[in-house]
C-alpha cells in the first residue's frame, strides 16, 4: 500500500477539488500559461522553437482569452497559427506603460482649458 505525500495530495486537490467546488471556481487551480501569453511575448513552442507572438484570437466563451496565437518563428521567420495548449513556456515578456504626462504639459492643458 503506498502512502500518499504531500505533493499527492496537492496533485488530486488541483484535479478533483474544481468538480466539488462549483466547478474550476476554486482558487488552488493553477492558471494555464496561454492565458498569460500576451502579443510581444516571445514563447517556446514545439519541443525547441522559439516565436514571437503577432496577434492571438480569443475562445467562444471569453473573448479576451487567447486560445490560438499567430506568431513569427524567430529562426525562420515563418509566421504560422498554433493553439495555446502548444505554449510550452514564455521566454520574454513584453509590456509596456504608460508613462503619466510632464507637469509641463499638464500646465498647458490647463491654460487651454481657461
Amino acid at each position: 500500500m503506498k502512502i500518499l505525500d504531500l505533493t499527492d495530495l496537492e496533485i488530486w486537490s488541483k484535479r478533483i477539488l474544481p468538480f466539488l467546488d462549483g466547478f474550476g471556481q476554486n482558487e488552488l487551480m493553477d492558471e494555464p500559461l496561454f492565458l498569460k501569453v500576451r502579443p510581444g511575448d516571445a514563447v517556446l513552442y514545439e519541443k525547441d522553437q522559439i516565436g514571437k507572438v503577432l496577434t492571438f484570437v480569443g475562445g467562444s466563451r471569453d473573448p479576451d482569452a487567447p486560445s490560438l496565437f499567430q506568431i513569427a518563428n524567430v529562426d525562420s521567420g515563418e509566421i504560422r497559427w498554433i493553439h495555446g495548449e502548444e505554449v510550452t513556456g514564455i521566454v520574454s515578456e513584453y509590456r509596456t506603460t504608460i508613462k503619466k504626462p510632464s507637469s509641463l504639459y499638464e500646465q498647458i492643458q490647463q491654460q487651454q482649458q481657461q
